[in-house]
């Protein structure tokens, strides 16, 4: 290892604890996007992530970074904050936000509890770990910035739980001109590099019928009402052998494009009435190549061909997204890696999606690479001490072999 790059992992061992305890603190407050259930009703205006950003805010402070809150509403901002000169970015994001905990955890979500070498709680893997990686990877090269032609800005970001996809988040500091030459997304996960990530399409089909009392004479002899549920019924059936065009793609060997519907349904107003209207809810993930036109047109001519009374909405839609694995900041990722965990990492894509898709959207080359752990939106989440440290040094030496002189 070179002379310079032993000493930034040492800076970062020597900074181990404060780096946990920070990590712990983070945990410790709350920051549950309650807006998952409906993502179409978020609002910038809550205060959802405030106190995590406050505490990033300080930190950011007091190791003589000028970090700036950026966003709509003061109430939810985004945290953004560069350090070093040059034109070469590299960008750190991450979202601040969490999944609603599961009901099934056998200890407080906000307990930031260690035991066994791992720090529980919701979001200490997805991934406010990540969030303090990135903190310590920059605090650790503050003293070498003289080794460095260029800048890193790191963005810590808001509401992209509940759909990737948020207005107010990392599309907001894109088009506000945050923008760089590579970004690293620390989702979970450093058993590989991620160099891409399905897209997806995500939607809501209504049925519609007549509403009549159950024990009314016109129900009886079929001369009035029609059981919208049932009309759902035949929506699944026609939507639950839904073809798409053959073939791999070598970013996602062995995967394929998957519809799942109905995810969500509930129809029906009393149990002695017939039901008028049926919701259902449905998701898609989509590799390269199929979009949103492809799916709005093969749901409408399945749906059209029973003759029913529908309405078919989209809730989102994002577009499958790749780089190429011989990009700079691809390579020097499985380098560092190689240098810190002993192994070759394998680079390919993942199903679910995060924001990773919006900067390579914007010609951003761009890796999903994290901490390990378990629980990630499930029960009794933690993430693994030692790869929080393992993943501090990835990140540092990366930023360093990138913005290098």
């Amino acid at each position: 290892m070179e002379d310079i790059k032993s000493k930034i992992v040492k800076e970062i061992e020597e900074g181990k604890e404060e780096e946990i305890k920070f990590l712990q603190k983070l945990v410790q407050t709350s920051s549950v996007n309650h807006f998952i259930s409906d993502p179409l009703k978020s609002s910038p205006y809550e205060p959802i992530e405030k106190e995590v950003a406050e505490l990033i805010f300080a930190k950011l402070t007091e190791i003589n970074l000028s970090p700036q809150k950026v966003g709509i509403s003061e109430n939810r901002p985004n945290i953004v904050a560069e350090f070093g000169k040059g034109k070469k970015t590299l960008i750190f994001n991450g979202h601040m936000d969490t999944v609603i905990p599961s009901s099934e955890y056998t200890f407080s979500p906000t307990s930031g509890v260690i035991k066994n070498g791992n720090l529980y709680g919701v979001g200490s893997l997805d991934m406010k770990s990540s969030l303090a990686a990135y903190i310590y990877a920059v605090k650790a090269l503050l003293k070498f910035r003289n080794e460095l032609s260029g800048k890193i800005c790191l963005q810590f970001v808001i509401d992209e739980e509940p759909i990737a996809a948020s207005y107010f988040g990392t599309s907001y500091l894109l088009r506000h001109g945050f923008k760089g030459d590579a970004a690293i997304v620390g989702e979970p996960g450093a058993h590989k590099i991620t160099i891409g990530n399905k897209g997806g399409y995500r939607f809501k089909i209504e049925t519609f019928g007549e509403s009549v009392h159950t024990g009314s004479r016109e129900w009886e002899q079929k001369k009035e009402g029609n059981n919208a549920i049932l009309t759902m019924i035949k929506a699944i059936q026609a939507l639950s052998d839904f073809k798409f065009p053959e073939g791999e793609h070598p970013v996602f060997p062995g995967r394929k494009s998957v519809l799942t519907f109905p995810t969500e349904i509930n129809g029906g107003k009393a149990i002695n009435m017939v039901p008028d209207r049926c919701v259902a809810f449905g998701d898609s993930r989509i590799l390269p190549g199929i979009d949103k036109k492809f799916m709005e047109n093969q749901i409408k001519d399945r749906l059209e061909a029973l003759d029913i009374d529908y309405k078919l909405t989209s809730i989102v839609y994002v577009p499958a997204a790749v780089v190429d694995e011989k990009e700079e900041i691809v390579q020097l990722l499985q380098k560092n890696a190689k240098l810190i965990l002993n192994k070759e990492l394998i680079a390919e894509g993942s199903g679910p999606w995060s924001d990773m898709w919006m900067f390579i959207k914007e010609g951003i080359p761009t890796v999903n690479f994290g901490c390990q752990g378990e629980g990630m939106h499930g029960k009794d989440e933690y993430v693994e001490i030692e790869s929080v440290l393992e993943v501090t040094k990835i990140y540092a030496l990366t930023a360093f072999d990138f913005l290098k002189k």
